[in-house]
């Protein structure tokens, strides 16, 4: 009996795992932002969408409540949560108007002229935010 018919050579898939993988490029700052957010956007979806105003004002609606949602390629997001309306007007609104509609944006915000600038061309940004409320019963 020869040697090589006790110990058979090892697989191609044994010998993957001891050559080991290629080092992985890290990435940058807001590659690493963009895949937490959606990862952790990804494990749940959100109860409620959070708008944030650039005068610090927070106003939150319950994604059970979101009635409508559209989409207007000029930059215009409309929404419609029972009888109060939200606008968000900016650029590249097709990735958040999509990740609103899954349930799983958890807040937008209105940003600054200075942040716009400091963006890439294709990233989403939110000039403006305008809300319209419901009058309510008393």
């Amino acid at each position: 009996m020869k040697d090589s018919d006790t110990h058979p050579k090892p697989t191609l898939a044994v010998h993957k795992y001891l050559k080991g993988s290629p080092p992985r490029r890290e990435p940058d700052a807001e590659e690493a932002k963009d895949a937490y957010e959606n990862a952790h956007a990804v494990s749940r979806e959100a109860l409620m969408l959070e708008i944030r105003l650039a005068n610090g004002e927070m106003v939150s609606f319950p994604y059970s409540a979101l009635r409508k949602a559209r989409y207007l390629p000029k930059g215009v997001i409309e929404l419609r949560f029972d009888g109060n309306r939200v606008i968000a007007e900016g650029k590249n609104l097709l990735r958040l108007h999509e990740s609103i509609i899954q349930h799983r944006q958890r807040f937008i915000q209105e940003g600054t002229d200075i942040e716009r600038g400091l963006k890439d061309e294709d990233a989403v940004h939110i000039d403006r935010i305008l809300i319209t409320e419901a009058k309510e019963e008393e």
